[in-house]
């Protein structure tokens, strides 16, 4: 037992022991700032969201909705429920299929800051909407978070969403 224990101490000291490998380089990448034109982008972005919801019926409200987002954005919902992927997701979390069409009463956005790069914008603010759907009038205010990306044809999209949702006081 004597001899094995220096061999085995040895043995655990060398596979800890750090290899003398080259360090890798690390190549950052620095997008270009957000130009003024992409921030009033990503404010009306944010804008349309509420415009979306100000339209006549659910078809309406879908069409106008889901095409502020990117195929393949992900929302958080309030509810804590899963993040939902893909907008055939959104449709089926916003409009399910036979459910009566939601009526917005007033849906105000208000940024509060609109930073990134031209590659990631981010839009953080409160909103306030009053809504009725199916018979019940609900009046909400919430925090909300936006991370959009321009597509291929320089739109911006949203890519991820998430919100809270407390009653308006």
């Amino acid at each position: 037992m004597r001899t094995i224990f220096p061999l085995v101490a040895t043995i655990a000291i060398a596979a800890c022991s750090k290899s003398e490998a080259p360090p890798q380089t690390v190549q950052e990448v620095v997008a270009p700032a957000l130009t003024a034109g992409d921030r009033e982008a990503l404010r009306s972005l944010d804008q349309n969201i509420a415009k979306a919801w100000l339209e006549q019926g659910s078809e309406a409200q879908s069409r106008a909705l889901l095409s502020l987002f990117a195929p393949d954005a992900v929302v958080y919902p309030c509810t804590g429920g899963a993040p939902l992927s893909g907008t055939e997701a959104l449709r089926a979390f916003w409009f399910p299929e036979g459910d009566p069409p939601t009526r917005v009463e007033y849906f105000e956005r208000r940024a509060t800051d609109i930073e990134g790069s031209r590659a990631l914008g981010a839009i953080t603010g409160r909103s306030e909407r009053a809504f009725t759907h199916r018979g019940a009038r609900t009046v909400r205010e919430d925090h909300y978070i936006i991370h959009a990306r321009p597509d291929a044809d320089g739109h911006w999209k949203i890519e991820r969403m998430m919100w809270s949702d407390q009653p308006a006081l």
